[in-house]
Formats: C-alpha cells, sequence, structure tokens
C-alpha cells in the first residue's frame, strides 16, 4: 500500500524537500508579512507535504509512461 500517509520522501529528493517546505513555511510568510498560530503551521505543513507528494507522483507517473512510449 503506497499511500500518502505512508509515503516518505526519496532520498535524492529529500534537500528539495526540505528547502521547499523552508521556503513556504517560514521565508515567503516572513516575506509577505503573515504570520501563522502553531495550527497555521501544522496545516500548511500538511497541505504542502500533500501536494509535494502529488506532484511527485504525477512527475514519476509521466516518466514511466516516457519510457513505456519509446520505440
Amino acid at each position: 500500500m503506497n499511500t500518502w500517509l505512508y509515503w516518505a520522501v526519496p532520498e535524492n529528493r529529500a534537500t528539495h524537500y526540505l528547502v521547499l517546505m523552508c521556503m513556504a513555511l517560514f521565508v515567503l510568510p516572513y516575506i509577505l508579512g503573515i504570520r501563522y498560530t502553531l495550527l497555521g503551521y501544522l496545516f500548511n505543513m500538511i497541505w504542502l507535504d500533500l501536494i509535494y507528494y502529488w506532484t511527485y507522483k504525477f512527475s514519476e507517473k509521466n516518466k514511466k509512461d516516457k519510457d513505456d512510449n519509446t520505440f
């Protein structure tokens, strides 16, 4: 079973994931003047992680489909 709840970021994408999370949770809100509560950080971390999971799975599926269609 490979669902979002049991998924772990692959080692080769860990740095990208950490930079993205730091930028989205701390740097961007600071630049825009947004202040989160603890619950706000939790919700944002969850939906960012979910979006990262979806984009990773989508890119892996596209990569696999692209490889399958070669002649």
